[in-house]
């Protein structure tokens, strides 16, 4: 069993000690972070009222004894780590020996522990002074009563917002703990009910199955990557499903769930186009590396921590994500579902290779037939028109409404995205060269990468206070100069490398949408036939390339529902 030590001044300093309890869900984290680095297999979260009356957590985990009970409400006294090594090679969730006498400092609190070789012993603190200990009956492990958090901090209480909002919190850091340890089981409770179970089995859609749903669980996709030494494994939901904020992005590394601006940022590049602007997804992606390559003593609640090689994890996340979306199709949106679910239909079989018998309606005079060579959108038959801006299609599993200048616009981003990525690296000299004055910064950076940027085809001349560009890359137009030359700064700054394609996403993205079909545009039978037949050959024909759905659907089971011929 490990032993609580007291560390010394020295050590002590050296650890960035700060307040960790500012709610009851900072509390609430510290508590079960100690029970997974007890080695707990079952953690169970009580809450009364909201977490504002009482926080209970109990494990069964391998225990304190009463020498080690007293300890824990010692300032730096841990048992995770001894030594200057240790420090810089940490794999505990906790470390600094601050979460319990901070706690114990704001809060009348219990712990009751009881390990494999002592009795079970209790110790009471109230505002940070011991006021009874004793014997108890309980089984090996621990359990923590925080009750009447901030007590005795009134100007505290104040910046507590409502009970509901705190109760949220909260639950983000169950959930967070729950996706990041998967071999544990979690009983939550509030108020006697039950709000999250899961059995620790390493199932990840039972956990999905609890936090989110079982409709969400079900468009679960995993995906894993692995480049020197550094192991990506990504839980991704459908972009089907979406959110209006950020906050369903959670990344660990290490089993340590952080906050990263950048490698959240990764994973919503990573789904590209599947996403529409200004969604976000539901992914939670594990990392695996070196220990000594991070720096999790950073920020007091050890929610930030510094990397040696931040932009190739966020580069590995990036190809992670992408890759998983481009081993299976996506389905095309039935709009009369409810927003938070998600429906499979027989389309979903037809993607999936499964036998699928649609018996074509008979071909109405002028009708379009619709070859499904790649089997990405299912065989149909052109019925008109809506508003002009909307094709109608048709099949025995319902009717299709595809928006033409979405359709168009996909084609057309897949063909220039794919036509720049095979450019040569020719360069073009510039008759009146383009004159940049740069911030420090950018200066700065392009001074150290100037023979990088150079391979990329742009060719600067220092001039005065700045800057003349010279020469540019062939196949680059001159009214999307300054996107490149801003987005290779940019780059090199977030990731310290270049990643051209997604430049020439960006590119393809604008000069797509100028050029592609508009809407109220009417097109010919034989103009349609020809934009479908393109848009099957597209990679993803389901999104434009901002987001937006191209294909919607509505099966014949519920356009009947509507119509009460089924009840």
């Amino acid at each position: 069993m490990a032993t609580i030590i007291k560390l010394d001044e020295r050590l002590s300093n050296m650890i960035a000690a700060g307040e960790v309890v500012t709610r009851p869900a900072s509390a609430l984290k510290e508590l079960i972070e100690n029970a997974i680095d007890a080695k707990a297999t079952k953690i169970e979260v009580h809450l009364k009222n909201h977490g504002l009356e009482e926080i209970k957590v109990l494990d069964n985990g391998i225990g304190m004894d009463p020498k080690d009970l007293h300890m824990a409400f010692l300032r730096h006294a841990t048992s995770k780590i001894k030594n200057e090594y240790d420090l810089a090679h940490i794999v505990s969730l906790g470390f600094r020996g601050e979460a319990i006498p901070a706690i114990a400092s704001v809060s009348k609190m219990t712990i009751a522990s009881k390990t494999l070789e002592s009795d079970p012993y209790f110790v009471t603190y109230e505002g940070g002074h011991l006021v009874q200990e004793g014997f108890i009956a309980l089984n090996q492990g621990t359990e923590v009563k925080v009750r009447e958090l901030f007590y005795n901090v009134p100007a505290r209480l104040k910046y507590i917002k409502s009970p509901q909002t705190e109760l949220a919190y909260m639950l983000e850091v169950i959930d967070e703990m729950i996706l990041s340890n998967p071999k544990v089981a979690f009983v939550v409770t509030h108020d006697l009910k039950h709000i999250r179970n899961t059995s620790g089995l390493n199932d990840y859609a039972e956990i999905y199955a609890s936090i989110y749903g079982q409709e969400v669980a079900k468009s679960l996709k995993i995906h894993q990557m692995e480049q020197n030494d550094i192991r990506i494994k990504a839980y991704l939901v459908s972009p089907q499903i979406t959110r209006a904020r950020k906050n369903d992005v959670v990344i660990s590394v290490n089993g340590r769930t952080i906050q990263n601006y950048g490698l959240v940022n990764s994973v919503v590049e990573g789904y590209h186009t599947h996403l529409m602007v200004g969604r976000y997804p539901i992914a939670y992606v594990d990392i695996h590396l070196d220990a000594s390559l991070v720096d999790v003593n950073v920020h007091p609640q050890k929610k930030e921590i510094k990397f040696s090689n931040e932009y190739v994890v966020g580069n590995l996340i990036r190809s992670c994500v992408t890759s998983a979306f481009k081993t299976q199709n996506e389905s095309i949106p039935d709009v009369l579902n409810s927003e938070k679910s998600v429906k499979y239909t027989g389309f979903e079989l037809w993607q999936s290779g499964l036998e699928l018998h649609i018996q074509e309606p008979p071909i109405q005079n002028e009708s379009v037939n619709i070859e499904t060579p790649s089997k990405k959108i299912p065989a149909m038959s052109y019925i008109g028109s809506y508003a002009g801006t909307y094709l109608l299609f048709q099949n025995t599993e319902g009717l299709f409404l595809i928006d033409q200048h979405a359709a168009a616009e996909r084609i057309r981003y897949e063909t220039i995205y794919e036509r720049l990525g095979h450019i040569k690296p020719e360069r073009k000299q510039l008759i009146t060269p383009i004159s940049y004055v740069f911030r420090p910064t950018e200066k700065d950076i392009i001074e150290q990468n100037k023979t990088l940027i150079g391979s990329y085809g742009l060719v600067f001349e220092p001039f005065q206070e700045g800057y003349l560009l010279r020469e540019l890359p062939l196949w680059l137009e001159e009214k999307d100069i300054d996107y490149m030359v801003y987005g290779l700064i940019e780059q090199l700054r977030q990731y310290n490398a270049i990643d051209l394609k997604k430049l020439r996403d960006q590119l393809a993205k604008d000069v797509a949408c100028k050029g592609a079909i508009k809407a109220n545009k009417p097109l010919n039978h034989l103009e349609i036939e020809h934009l479908m037949h393109a848009l099957n050959q597209c990679e993803n024909p389901y999104y434009c390339p901002h987001g937006r759905p191209i294909v919607i659907s509505f099966t014949q089971y519920e356009i009947e529902k509507l119509f009460k011929r089924i009840v």
